[in-house]
């Protein structure tokens, strides 16, 4: 349970005895960078962690933050099974506080949300929030209404593919062409139907590639067709409380992969503009919890563009707590202790790189020898190396080796 919906309870429900804090908390989700990054803002003040709903050979589970591994039923939208055993596993350990770290988690909680044991405090957005946030094209009605830059963009429908784009020409609102190349967004990374498998945008350069994206990968609830903006992508990271931010972070990325992701990033002083847009979002949404708000910024021309919000922790979330943002020991705060006042003026100039993920992007990006020693050599953070917990990146590096040697093994037997 939330604290916004515990403040909305009955008066009599309030003035219940508090239960004694155990110092637990469980984290349920499968990306090990957010795992990891949780667990140790969290363990580093104390607090115990365990984990569920992710691979059991996932690389998080090595930190020396994380207690346990708790294997749990996966979700399925038909059978209460995995509910049961996850009330039984929260019920035995009294964890503080149960966090849904990414979307294989919080599509699940957030659905059956009516379900959950009341006695149990679920981090959950609230169910307004959700809907426009989980919702690509709901999201940009929304910014639209506040008045927020968008990027030109139109939304296919069902309805729209049944008519046909056979003349290979696709149109705004405002009857003019789109300019590729241009983002194809599904509205939802995944569904309630299929948790497991994340909907991936898709970066298009012509209209006859998009027309056969959209007669081949077309997604029942439709999709959001984005125009490229030129600009470097900037994250606004933010915990607010009924619609107020209390803590932010700014961050812009130097390295991008092809599919809109980043594998290199840096924290930044804050873009003014920005924070204004975020907070209308968070003021409009009552939003209460973390989220990372995107966008693209034009340092040259001073314009930007508004473009989704991850309304849980995100991936480059190892970076803030590198440039001491600690978001996850400060959601604990909030919705376990009340705290509302926290210390904001983080570290600017932080660079944090996914190894293997930036590897693999230099290689396609043909990086000169000196950037490469940079990376292999240089004092940026690493996602999953800490001085204090590095086991994880030796168990990354040791699956990205036999990949490569599975790769080898693989070329030579064909080769025979």
């Amino acid at each position: 349970m939330s604290l916004a919906e515990l403040i909305d309870q009955p008066e009599s429900r309030q003035q219940e005895p508090p239960q004694p804090l155990t110092g637990k908390v469980l984290l349920l989700g499968n990306d090990d960078r957010v795992l990891l990054a949780v667990a140790r803002g969290l363990g580093r003040n104390g607090i115990s962690v365990d984990v569920g709903w992710c691979d059991a050979n996932s690389p998080a589970l090595k930190s020396h933050y994380v207690n346990a591994f708790h294997s749990l039923a996966p979700y399925t939208a038909d059978d209460d099974g995995w509910l049961d055993a996850l009330h039984g596993l929260v019920k035995r350990h009294h964890y503080d506080l149960v966090i849904p770290c990414n979307d294989f988690a919080v599509v699940p909680l957030q659905l059956e949300r009516e379900k959950l044991d009341p006695d149990t405090h679920w981090y959950l957005i609230n169910d307004d929030a959700f809907q426009v946030a989980f919702d690509k094209a709901k999201t940009s009605e929304l910014a639209a209404e506040l008045g927020i830059n968008l990027p030109r963009e139109c939304e296919i429908t069902a309805e729209n593919l049944e008519r046909g784009f056979n003349d290979r020409k696709f149109t705004l609102v405002d009857r003019r062409p789109l300019r590729f190349p241009v983002f194809v967004k599904p509205r939802s990374s995944i569904t309630a139907c299929d948790v497991a498998n994340k909907r991936a945008a898709r970066h298009v350069e012509t209209p006859d590639q998009l027309a056969e994206v959209l007669i081949h990968e077309f997604p029942d609830d439709g999709v959001l067709i984005q125009e490229s903006f030129s600009g470097e992508g900037i994250g606004v990271e933010v915990l607010a409380h009924q619609g107020r931010i209390l803590m932010q972070l700014q961050h812009r990325r130097l390295r991008e992969t092809i599919d809109g992701g980043s594998t290199y990033r840096e924290t930044i002083s804050e873009i003014p503009e920005l924070t204004q847009a975020t907070a209308k979002l968070v003021q409009r949404l009552n939003y209460t919890g973390v989220g990372m708000f995107e966008f693209r910024y034009n340092r040259e021309t001073g314009g930007w563009v508004f473009l989704e919000i991850n309304a849980r922790f995100w991936g480059s979330l190892p970076l803030a707590i590198a440039a001491k943002a600690n978001f996850p020991f400060a959601l604990y705060e909030l919705l376990v202790k009340g705290k509302t006042n926290f210390y904001t003026n983080h570290t600017t100039g932080v660079r944090c790189r996914n190894l293997i993920k930036d590897l693999r992007a230099f290689r396609h990006q043909k990086a000169s020898e000196f950037e490469l020693e940079k990376l292999l050599f240089g004092k940026d953070h690493l996602d999953f190396y800490a001085p204090d917990d590095w086991r994880p990146q030796v168990a990354t590096l040791m699956e990205f080796a036999r990949s490569l040697l599975g790769k080898v093994t693989r070329r030579i037997e064909t080769s025979v």
